[in-house]
């Protein structure tokens, strides 16, 4: 148990060993400014953190909309409160001189910045990195082009006009053209063009686009996926000459290592499986376990980002460079190991705040899931419900449960899938590194130790995501075993009723 509790204290005292002299990324970036959107994302946290703690920028340009009724200052509060950036504090206790808000939003034209804000970012930026997008997979059509497509579009606009233009990264998704199972690192043809889907947006209403959307995203699961295409497009075709790179990370996970083992701000994707289960309410879920899972963590991610703004910097490329950044051949992982180990693990660390003992069955078909999240999931809720409404408390099983099937839709198409990417613009980037930039800035994932990543990746959803108390590690345990005995003892008892009816049932037929 002590060693339980040891892994929650390890991950808070880790640290990056210094470097005496600057590497060669670390001096392009010296001195840069740095136009970044999507900085208050799980991803854009830290390339922020990174940015700040390893290199000496010189300023950091955040494009940041007001949100929920809080303004882009409040919000930059909230955002330095995360625990990922202890170790920068640290490190750099002024690193807030070097962060510049810039108040506006993608989805906006000229994205809604002021021009005196404007003529800043002309005069100051060297690097623009496009990350803000809405990662909603359910999207309305007409919010997810004005955001993904027109907001890249005002991102090459604006690029177009800086001074001093070293370097521009747009941010897509290794996903993005799944209606191919082979996904190469070029450009892939869309049904319309960026341009035009612009044009879509600004003529049509919101009804109109719902009412459309099925016929008009045809072969794409969602308008996510449809729209990160476009967005493709757009650079394809309005770049020109732009030092411009395409960058494509598969999932994202939790950090491996820097700033800090296992951080995570989210439940999204896998990570949202894992605590579903661990907590005791996800029971089914429908995929293929012996599909690859493409799953990538974010501190890697990020520097493997930051080195595609150094190449294409020194660079000059026919057309942009693509990196399909995903695990690599020769160290693949798939969706059954990755569930075996987090049981492995798992049960080390229960969740404290689990509803039931964990306990998940994975089918290959739909129909098959459709069967058995009513047995499991909807059955339950309802006399769970019930028993709320007769104490006299809000039922609301039920309501979760909806979202946790709507959460499972979305998943269902990438976990029953099985993509195969090429990487080779990915290893040659690798390849460039040299010296320090390999330990500072490495991200080759033929090197990953996949148990370890996801490791601390259980370690970090407890800790960040769920927020559980590391002291409550052995009264876990205990409460896990408990729930494991009433777990094995109801489907006792439920089997011998069913037997029995069974018996009784045949007895009357033969007897």
């Amino acid at each position: 148990m002590n060693n339980n509790i040891k892994e929650f204290s390890s991950i808070e005292n880790q640290l990056i060993t210094p470097t005496l002299d600057e590497s060669t990324i670390q001096k392009f970036y010296k001195d840069k400014g740095v136009f970044l959107t999507g900085g208050t994302g799980f991803f854009g946290k830290i390339i922020i953190e990174k940015l700040l703690r390893v290199t000496d920028v010189s300023q950091i340009y955040l494009l940041i909309r007001t949100k929920k009724g809080k303004d882009a200052y409040t919000r930059i509060d909230d955002l330095f409160n995360d625990p990922v950036f202890e170790k920068l504090k640290k490190c750099n206790p002024k690193y807030r001189q070097k962060i510049t808000i810039i108040s506006g939003d993608c989805s906006l034209p000229a994205l809604g910045i002021t021009q005196t804000e404007r003529e800043l970012i002309k005069e100051n930026v060297n690097i623009v990195i496009h990350g803000a997008a809405t990662v909603r997979f359910n999207e309305k059509l007409k919010m997810a082009i004005a955001i993904n497509v027109n907001g890249t579009k005002e991102i090459l606009q604006l690029a177009k006009e800086i001074v001093h233009l070293k370097a521009v990264v747009h941010v897509s998704t290794a996903f993005a053209h799944c209606n191919h199972r082979y996904i190469q690192e070029r450009f892939y043809p869309s049904n319309i063009t960026g341009e035009s889907a612009c044009k879509l947006g600004d003529c049509l209403d919101e009804h109109t686009l719902n009412e459309l959307t099925a016929s008009i995203i045809k072969g794409y699961p969602n308008t996510y996926t449809y729209t990160k295409v476009l967005a493709e497009d757009i650079v394809q075709n309005y770049a020109e000459k732009l030092p411009v790179t395409i960058f494509r990370p598969g999932i994202v996970i939790t950090t491996y290592k820097e700033p800090v083992s296992g951080w995570i701000d989210n439940m999204y994707g896998p990570c949202g499986m894992i605590v579903g289960i661990a907590s005791g309410v996800l029971r089914v879920f429908s995929g293929r376990v012996d599909s690859k899972a493409n799953l990538v963590p974010v501190d890697l991610t990020v520097n493997a980002l930051l080195a595609s703004a150094w190449d294409i910097a020194r660079n000059t490329y026919d057309e942009p460079p693509i990196y399909n950044y995903v695990p690599d051949a020769d160290n693949m992982v798939t969706w059954r190991e990755y569930m075996v180990y987090g049981f492995e693990y798992g049960c080390n660390i229960p969740m404290h705040k689990s509803i039931w003992y964990p306990c998940v069955t994975i089918v290959p078909w739909r129909w098959q899931f459709v069967i058995l999240s009513f047995l499991y999931h909807t059955v339950p809720a309802m006399f769970m419900d019930l028993s709320m409404i007769v104490v006299g408390k809000k039922p609301r099983m039920l309501k979760i449960y909806r979202k946790i099937h709507q959460f499972c839709g979305v998943m269902e198409y990438f976990a029953s899938n099985d993509f195969k990417f090429d990487n080779d613009n990915v290893r040659m980037l690798s390849a460039k590194l040299e010296g320090a930039d390999k330990q500072i800035f490495g991200f080759d994932m033929r090197y990953i130790d996949w148990k370890e990543l996801f490791r601390v990746s259980l370690v970090g959803l407890r800790l960040y995501v769920v927020k559980d108390d590391p002291r409550s590690v052995p009264e876990s345990i205990k409460r896990h075993a408990r729930l494991k005995l009433l777990h094995y003892s109801t489907l006792f008892i439920i089997y011998s009723v069913v037997l029995a009816l069974l018996y009784k049932i045949i007895s009357f037929f033969i007897f």
